[in-house]
């Protein structure tokens, strides 16, 4: 996740922004007993994760089932280059167990042309493909080009209203024009209230402004970018941990913490300091990730 990195980061203000006003709309019920916490990374390959979270040796083809054993979700980076065939969403559903979930991106042919979604075949097609999910799939997470401003607004609602209503997705808006007008950001998470969409938050070094903490639905979706085990990385989970309760209770009933640092072998441990905070402050019993040397055991 490059997007917003720094490498001074020394005098950055971390600290989280009060909830977007959106928010208290969203968020005005009971406390929820049992959330649905889901925390994973970005993709599932990577050569740093045999003999550190899977186990030495383990190949390619077998990532995906150890990973799975490990986390109980991914967000999906490898769908916004291609869209997956029925038959790929096939056998990586036949790799993980039950309660695991997918959060893939938007492909670029829908994503990444103007306007948005018209090539009809492509969105036809990638929506296809993301009913093969079934219960495997958590959201849709459409990552918009830095590029794509808030002078497209009409084309992001149109797009909103060719999108399959069946399949849950989430926006992540990157232009700074957005964040910059707060008057055409609430028009904005409105249009996505009403249609249950939901926001994603990114919290990254050098654009404090996509921290705009505003939620649509009662499903929170944060994109977390470390800076490579900072002490810092580690003050802003707790306080993401702490936010996070008080959202939960006030009604929020699902979320998404994904982790992304430069060394993605890394993002274990920041995984782990999340869920031992929620564990702690939610009364909670989630599974931490087993990070040990080569002799890491995990039976298929």
């Amino acid at each position: 996740m490059k997007f917003g990195h720094l490498d001074e980061i020394s005098t950055i203000d971390f600290s989280l922004p009060p909830d977007h006003p959106m928010t208290a709309q969203i968020l005005n019920k009971k406390p929820i007993k049992n959330p649905k916490i889901y925390s994973g990374l970005p993709e599932w390959g990577n050569d740093g994760f045999p003999g550190k979270i899977y186990p030495r040796g383990t190949k390619p083809k077998g990532f995906l089932k150890f990973y799975a054993k490990q986390f109980n979700v991914i967000e999906q980076n490898m769908t916004l280059y291609r869209i997956p065939s029925r038959k790929m969403v096939e056998d990586w559903i036949s790799m993980v167990p039950k309660g695991f979930l997918f959060c893939p991106k938007v492909s670029q042919p829908i994503s990444q042309v103007k306007p948005l979604g018209r090539n009809r075949n492509a969105l036809t097609e990638f929506c296809d493909s993301m009913h093969t999910f079934g219960n495997h799939l958590g959201t849709v997470f459409l990552q918009l080009h830095p590029t794509f401003s808030s002078q497209r607004f009409d084309d992001l609602v149109n797009f909103f209203d060719l999108w399959d209503a069946t399949l849950p997705l989430h926006v992540e808006l990157r232009q700074p024009d957005w964040f910059s007008d707060p008057e055409l950001l609430n028009r904005l998470f409105e249009e996505m209230r009403k249609r249950k969409i939901g926001t994603v938050i990114s919290d990254t070094s050098g654009r404090r402004d996509a921290l705009h903490m505003g939620l649509t639905t009662p499903t929170a979706f944060i994109r977390f970018n470390g800076n490579e085990l900072h002490p810092t990385d580690f003050t802003r989970i707790d306080e993401w941990a702490l936010r996070i309760k008080q959202w939960i209770d006030k009604g929020l009933q699902t979320v998404y913490f994904f982790l992304h640092t430069d060394t993605k072998a890394l993002t274990p441990e920041m995984s782990n300091h999340f869920l031992e905070r929620m564990n702690v402050l939610c009364e909670l019993n989630l599974k931490l990730v087993v990070i040990e040397g080569g002799d890491l055991k995990l039976e298929l």
